[in-house]
């Protein structure tokens, strides 16, 4: 049997019909949720995108980062951003020594950095470059371009400024939609099973998209903002929304549900590739995200460390198994990312050869297990906590708590905190325990990194 794992990038589980979403086109996923058990609370532990890959690689948790060392050639700062340590064991490492032919195709450029190593147990990894600011292109090359139509006043001069012109330079011969980002990921991936078929293989398809800049063909962001004759901002400010008009808000969002619905085409195109050899049904099939992205539910549009609130938190995953187990299944316990290396190897039946903090999650499908009480998240200084009542963030120490009352509040909109404090210390100490008792502070001299926004020719 083959394993498939695709992770698209900044999928918001609101913004995906099979989990309720209205407006916005998701076929590939709506159709792939009726043969997959779908599982409507996993969350990731630890954030954001690099954090997000060491989990679902390594089946353990990063929280809380106590162990964290920057690297030379990023401009990342958050902490856990860095390589798989070398100790652990990858799923893809552990699937080559099984036996299967590793490949991974991917345009999520962090991983690829140089001092990066999430390539590591891959018999064939495909980087897609030029995705964001990745140092591909010159951007000497759009020195001189005006991106008066496309940029928020606020970023001119700033290195975002300097990362948009890398960008425009990385995609200046995107003429067609086989062009873009997306589409390249998955002919790779389909590439990959065309030579690969005959035997069994392990692949990982990682999509950046949805992921901004959000730039799709016209004609994705013209299914939900006709007729907008407005500055197309692809890559809009982290900050107050109230930077930015109410229509110009309203086409950023229909740039990210074009990409939306440009990812799920060609995850399509690619599902039918599975089908056309024959090989879908002898196919263990993953298809998850790793975070989402506020879009002024809150009054700001970006990633804030702060920020763990569902728009940020709320990911999906769809399992299916080439026996039909679970099809259909809705399953509602909690979850984690870190889940996955351990449910696929116990599908295969192969023993990870080091312990993981992951669970196999054949229980919580078969309806056998409710799954964990409570999940926990770790972004940066802040914690997150949340079971059926309550919602809780606050600083890596406990301070600065924010408590919500998810029955009372369903939108968290009422902090009350300061009523509750006992019920906060409580939390604390389960997050304490999560953590195996300390979570220390992390200092600004251990996220400084080498050569910030190095190598800027």
């Amino acid at each position: 049997m083959n394993v498939v794992l695709v992770v698209i990038d900044t999928l918001r589980r609101d913004h995906v019909g099979c989990y309720g979403n209205d407006w916005i086109s998701t076929p590939t996923l709506d159709s792939l949720a009726a043969d997959s058990a779908r599982f409507t609370n996993v969350y990731p532990e630890a954030l954001p995108t690099l954090q997000v890959r060491q989990s679902i690689y390594t089946g353990n948790r990063l929280f809380p980062f106590n162990d964290h060392a920057s690297t030379k050639g990023d401009f990342v700062r958050w902490p856990g951003w860095h390589p798989v340590a070398e100790p652990q064991v990858t799923l893809a490492e552990i699937m080559a020594h099984a036996g299967y032919r590793t490949g991974v195709v991917t345009d999520t450029y962090h991983q690829f950095k140089p001092s990066m190593n999430y390539h590591r147990g891959f018999h064939q990894f495909n980087w897609i470059r030029g995705q964001e600011g990745d140092a591909h292109g010159s951007s000497t090359v759009m020195a001189n371009a005006d991106l008066s139509e496309i940029i928020h006043p606020g970023f001119i001069g700033t290195p975002r400024e300097w990362s948009l012109r890398r960008y425009l330079a990385n995609t200046r011969d995107h003429h067609y939609e086989e062009d873009y980002f997306a589409p390249r990921v998955f002919r790779g991936a389909m590439e990959f099973v065309e030579d690969n078929h005959e035997d069994d293989f392990f692949l990982v398809i990682d999509s950046f998209d949805p992921h901004e800049p959000w730039d799709p063909p016209p004609w994705y962001a013209e299914m939900y903002d006709p007729g907008y004759e407005g500055k197309n901002i692809v890559w809009p400010t982290y900050g107050p929304a109230e930077l930015l008009s109410g229509a110009e808000q309203n086409h950023i969002r229909a740039n990210f549900a074009g990409e939306v619905t440009m990812v799920d085409r060609w995850l399509g195109h690619f599902v039918d590739k599975l089908r056309d050899l024959d090989i879908l049904d002898d196919t263990l099939l993953v298809v998850m995200s790793d975070h989402g992205m506020p879009l002024n539910e809150r009054g700001v549009i970006g990633k804030y460390e702060d920020h763990l609130y569902p728009e940020l938190t709320d990911i999906i995953m769809l399992i299916r198994d080439p026996a039909g187990t679970g099809a259909g299944q809705v399953v509602d316990g909690y979850v984690y990312d870190h889940d996955v290396m351990p449910t696929v190897l116990a599908r295969l039946g192969i023993e990870p050869p080091l312990p993981v903090d992951g669970i196999d999650l054949a229980p919580a499908i078969a309806g056998q297990s409710t799954g964990r009480d409570y999940v926990t998240c770790c972004f940066g200084q802040y914690l997150q906590y949340q079971d059926p009542a309550w919602w809780y963030i606050a600083l890596r120490d406990g301070s600065e708590p924010r408590l919500y009352d998810r029955a009372a509040d369903p939108d968290l909109r009422t902090n009350v905190a300061a009523d509750n404090s006992d019920r906060c210390a409580a939390i604390y100490a389960l997050l304490l325990a999560d953590a195996g008792g300390d979570i220390r502070a992390i200092t600004p001299a251990e996220l400084r990194t080498e050569g910030e926004w190095y190598d800027k020719a």
